[in-house]
């Protein structure tokens, strides 16, 4: 059913790349070598970039075939350019040995975004950069936003259709972090095509190498970046293997507390410190003394408690080995502390208790409470909602109590519980990795 529905989407979006195209066609100036060639040369540039793709998170992957696309395109704003473009992405989806469906798409989203830039260009009055025609910001601008916005909305329509995911949930997760790079590419898009028209092909062939070589040392740095999440995924998923009624517990209190941070108003980075603050705080786990007790059947004893008690201790002391995390070891150590004191290691209240602590306390208590156990059913949400309410002020900070159960917030997060217990993991497209994002602009990968 899921690749049926993919299959539609991919079919539409060809149909939409068509009829994109054929505006153009009529919008644009007369075929002219000049356009062909100028087309023909950044068409090139974008093929290399294309083929130097880098994999992000999420099954997506980003190039900066972008770049020399929309160089192109206040060069040459003409059908031949649309052309161009087609058949470099063709092209780059052969050389990578691509499935059909996912390279069907991966063409048709960019014709269809260079296309609609196109004719955002010539609508708002733009004309193709000569030696002697006066530059047009706001063409330039608008167009170029409108090639990234169409790309990667596209984008989050193939991987909303294959995972019956939203769409503008999807959008905001793979633009997160690389819209603001994007933008930052507006002066060497306009850079690229002025030495073009200005110095000829040749120098602005000189300018793309660098460009490329930019972009691969961040394609490696990336890559390790990705490696490290993996690696730290792995870590957390072995260590709740040993217990059958914890498995994706960690997941999912991260993935709470980044909603719990967001209602307390915390920035984007801290957010996501919490993140990796929440993804480790049962790291303490690891130790062989917890093995028996997490393989018991029964209800814990006192002697047992005590000993499970000390797991965010354990956690702070290996947490604070790594470099990188030693500033959220205060957070994995503190986060079954209690508003009103009575929580442990360190019996701290009140603010004493360090914030991003406290915000995993409420995605900690959360999952526990939205989660089957052998004792008892998960809670309904307006059963946890009363819960969060009634224990603000002793378990919990009241002022993010206060915020995280205002309609706005809570709707969020009960969205994201009912997404990890109704579905489980999410699907992907032909048990594979979905799509891929221009570069930032994005596209299908394997």
């Amino acid at each position: 059913m899921l690749q049926s529905a993919t299959k539609r989407y991919v079919v539409l979006c060809a149909v939409g790349a068509a009829v994109s195209a054929a505006f153009v066609a009529r919008v644009s100036p007369g075929f002219s070598w000049d356009n062909a060639a100028a087309a023909g040369f950044f068409a090139l540039i974008g093929l290399a970039a294309q083929a130097l793709v880098h994999r992000l998170p999420k099954g997506v992957s980003g190039s900066i075939g972008f770049i020399p696309f929309m160089s192109a395109l206040f060069v040459a704003p003409s059908l031949p350019l649309v052309c161009a473009v087609g058949l470099a992405v063709l092209a780059a989806e052969v050389l990578q040995h691509q499935v059909p469906l996912k390279a069907t798409f991966n063409v048709a989203q960019h014709v269809f975004a260079i296309s609609v830039a196109v004719l955002v260009f010539a609508y708002l009055g733009g004309h193709a950069m000569t030696k002697t025609e006066t530059f047009g910001l706001l063409p330039f601008a608008a167009s170029f936003t409108t090639f990234l916005l169409v790309n990667t909305v596209m984008v989050s329509g193939v991987i909303a259709v294959s995972q019956r995911r939203k769409v503008f949930e999807v959008w905001r997760q793979i633009t997160h972090g690389t819209v603001l790079y994007d933008f930052l590419a507006l002066p060497v898009v306009y850079l690229f095509a002025s030495v073009y028209i200005n110095k000829g092909p040749a120098l602005a062939s000189a300018i793309a190498i660098p460009l490329i070589g930019l972009r691969q040392l961040y394609k490696t740095n990336r890559q390790l970046e990705t490696i490290n999440e993996e690696l730290l995924q792995l870590m957390v998923a072995a260590i709740e293997a040993r217990d059958p009624y914890t498995s994706g517990h960690s997941q999912r209190v991260a993935e709470y507390s980044r909603i719990v941070a967001h209602a307390a108003g915390l920035g984007s980075r801290a957010t996501e410190r919490v993140h990796t603050a929440a993804l480790l705080h049962d790291v303490g786990k690891i130790h062989e003394v917890f093995a028996p007790i997490l393989h018991k059947p029964g209800r814990l004893n006192e002697a047992e408690f005590a000993i499970m008690r000390t797991h965010t201790e354990k956690g702070a002391v290996l947490v604070a080995t790594v470099t990188r995390f030693r500033d959220i070891v205060p957070a994995v150590r503190s986060h079954h502390e209690a508003w009103d004191g009575s929580g442990y290691p360190d019996k701290l209240a009140g603010e004493l208790i360090p914030l991003w602590a406290r915000i995993i306390t409420f995605a900690d208590t959360i999952d526990a409470m939205t989660t089957d156990r052998p004792y008892r059913e998960a809670l309904t949400a307006d059963s946890v909602r009363e819960e969060l309410r009634s224990q603000a002020g002793r378990q919990f900070d009241p002022r993010i109590a206060a915020l995280l159960i205002v309609d706005k917030h809570w709707l969020r997060l009960t969205e994201a519980i009912r997404s990890n217990h109704d579905s489980g993991e999410f699907e992907s497209l032909s048990g594979d990795a979905v799509p891929r994002h221009s570069g930032t602009a994005q596209s299908f990968v394997s």
